[in-house]
């Protein structure tokens, strides 16, 4: 079985239950199913909305913050331009994708990455003031912009209309994925990602309960806000301002939804990598590690035959029943765990994974040839935060230092990097 031995288990396990609440969230639009008939699974669902993406978020930067930690010096200019290759080719892909799903994540990692390449050499002080200061700009734009206008005609109602403005309004101003607020979970994973460089049990632990104490707080917030017998004595709460501040829902994203959201994603990923330190590593191997590898293939693939089914039953049977929708996203994922453990044991990634890979190696052959690399630095960062384990474990399992890499230069000598 494949089985690499820089990556933390954690992290592919937090992937496999985010991708879980996405196939049974995009399910349910896929399917037309708004309100499900069991109403626990109805409020499940609606809670999970736009968290389990959040937590994909988080993953991307922790990812690439850790892929970047482990490169040296010199491979670091190779690093970011792979990164952004391949956040030009998730655009590309998302773009293909909204052909069936408008409510595509992929094309928006786009201006993820790209805005933490940039940040990549930046101190984690620096990063922690700027995630502050891009959630003080959120709060303001989720309430008063999105919800006022509806999102997606801000810049071209308030200016003028063109290319360029509808561009800034669906990565700024839409009701799905918009800039802000979701770089902010982004940055909440690079320093995450930065966290990595001297993990403790500990730390991990105090982030969870704070974490956790933040998601409760926040709901019991929201709904004490959007309560009739307290609030509504002084309050109209169904007037559409008093909704857009005290809701917590993520689509369009609602202020209370960024702390929320934001601490319910830490709080996953805290907790598993709380988690004994036997259950980090992959010195074994999980079915719901083999799962989370393959995000990209699932994440596609269940949209894709999500809209085959739902077009064939809408054809057979006329409209798509709740135990239809359900037994979908249960048999996907079933499914798509057998698929994950017999796909692993002979390849270290997906199918998806491997294409994406493929092709950013092809658009780095003249990078490559220009350095004289055999291979190319952070080879392992995959869709969506591959997470690699930190540098110095890294290293230690190889049985290198920080300059025992060697690479072969034009006059055909070698040389540490």
């Amino acid at each position: 079985m494949t089985n690499p031995t820089n990556r933390i288990a954690a992290y592919d396990h937090a992937r496999a239950l985010a991708i879980c609440g996405m196939i049974f969230v995009n399910t349910r639009a896929i399917m037309n199913k708004h309100v499900l008939e069991l109403w626990w699974m109805d409020t499940f669902i609606d809670f999970i909305t736009g968290r389990a993406a959040v937590i994909f978020v988080m993953l991307a930067g922790a990812g690439m913050v850790m892929a970047y930690d482990r490169a040296s010096d010199e491979t670091r200019p190779l690093i970011k331009m792979r990164l952004i290759i391949r956040a030009s080719l998730l655009y590309v892909i998302g773009l293909l994708l909204m052909s069936v799903w408008t409510a595509d994540i992929l094309h928006y990692y786009t201006a993820f990455i790209i805005g933490g390449v940039i940040l990549l050499d930046r101190q984690t002080h620096w990063i922690r003031m700027l995630l502050i200061g891009l959630v003080a700009v959120s709060i303001p734009v989720s309430t008063l912009v999105v919800y006022e206008f509806e999102g997606g005609q801000i810049i071209e109602t308030l200016v003028s209309p063109g290319l360029l403005a509808g561009l800034l309004d669906y990565f700024f101003f839409s009701n799905h994925y918009p800039v802000f607020p979701w770089i902010c979970f982004f940055l909440v994973g690079m320093l995450l990602g930065r966290l990595e460089r001297n993990p403790g049990k500990s730390r991990f632990q105090i982030l969870f309960i704070i974490s956790s104490v933040v998601v409760i707080a926040t709901e019991l917030l929201s709904a004490l806000l959007n309560t009739e017998p307290i609030t509504g004595r002084w309050f109209d709460i169904e007037e559409p301002g008093w909704r857009s501040f005290s809701l917590s829902e993520a689509f369009p994203v609602g202020p209370l939804f960024i702390f929320s959201a934001g601490a319910s994603g830490l709080a996953l990923i805290s907790f598993l990598r709380w988690l004994p330190l036997q259950t980090q590593m992959t010195t074994h191997f999980s079915p719901l590690s083999a799962f989370g590898r393959l995000s990209l293939t699932f994440y596609i693939s269940h949209i894709l035959f999500g809209h085959f089914c739902h077009q064939w039953i809408v054809k057979q049977y006329g409209s798509v029943s709740n135990s239809q929708a359900l037994l979908f996203a249960v048999g996907f994922i079933i499914a798509a765990n057998l698929f994950a453990l017999v796909w692993t044991r002979f390849f270290m990634r997906g199918p998806l994974e491997i294409a994406m890979n493929a092709l950013t190696y092809a658009f780095m052959k003249p990078v490559r040839a220009v350095w004289h690399l055999d291979t190319l630095p952070g080879e392992d960062f995959h869709f969506i935060g591959v997470i690699s384990n930190d540098a110095k474990n890294h290293r230690a399992r190889r049985g290198t230092q920080p300059g025992n890499r060697r690479i072969q230069t034009s006059g055909g000598c070698s040389r540490s990097l």
